[in-house]
């Protein structure tokens, strides 16, 4: 995989560069009209073959006919739910712009999400009354959090669609967070276990350095 603190400073430099040749290049009408145009662009979703893709490991195969979403922790009733489980709950849709942390310019996508609000699954768990934290597990092995107020928001969804197609492999397929006004790697993808904790647990990026509170 790409060490990201190197992938940083590449697109850093590239980035300084592009805008040289760019102003270099091209007069101030010109530039003023390119700028404009990438503005009214922002709001178009992008395909999703364009994402850009960051993970720590390989990309899971997980077989959906054995997928299990389970919810445990400090809940009264655990929940083990299957894809169509999911996809039959109660779902909704959004627009939303996920961006990676380390580049938000040029690592993003817009993207119309559809899924299960969190919290619809989470109200089925019943959380235990001293819950703080919501760890969440991806299948690579990647885990993130979220406290619990922000795990109840009706738009932190559990997702299963990205621009009305089922999400593709490398983007979390079967199922993947969606955490709008977060930045992104609060966004696990294949998603396969939810644990309630009362404890100050901090995921994978957490636990090195980036905010836990992750508001862009």
């Amino acid at each position: 995989m790409v060490n990201l603190s190197e992938r940083r400073r590449f697109l850093k430099i590239m980035l300084g560069i592009g805008a040289i040749a760019l102003i270099g290049s091209v007069g101030g009408s010109k530039l003023s009209e390119l700028l404009a145009s990438n503005e009214g662009a922002r709001s178009a979703l992008t395909p999703l073959d364009q994402w850009y893709v960051v993970q720590i490991g390989n990309t899971p195969n997980v077989n959906v006919d054995n997928y299990r979403l389970m919810v445990d922790g400090l809940v009264n009733n655990p929940l083990s739910l299957s894809l169509k489980d999911i996809m039959q709950m109660e779902s909704t849709s959004l627009r939303d712009t996920i961006q990676c942390v380390s580049d938000s310019f040029f690592l993003k996508a817009n993207v119309e999400w559809r899924g299960v609000p969190l919290q619809s699954i989470l109200k089925l768990a019943k959380p235990l009354s001293n819950a703080t934290k919501v760890i969440l597990y991806g299948a690579d092995g990647y885990t993130s959090d979220l406290p619990l107020y922000k795990a109840m928001e009706p738009t932190t969804l559990v997702v299963y669609e990205a621009d009305q197609e089922l999400l593709l492999q490398q983007h979390g397929y079967p199922v993947r967070m969606a955490v709008p006004g977060w930045w992104g790697y609060k966004y696990v993808k294949w998603l396969v276990r939810i644990s309630l904790t009362n404890t100050d647990y901090l995921g994978y990026w957490e636990s090195r350095g980036y905010p836990d509170i992750a508001k862009k």
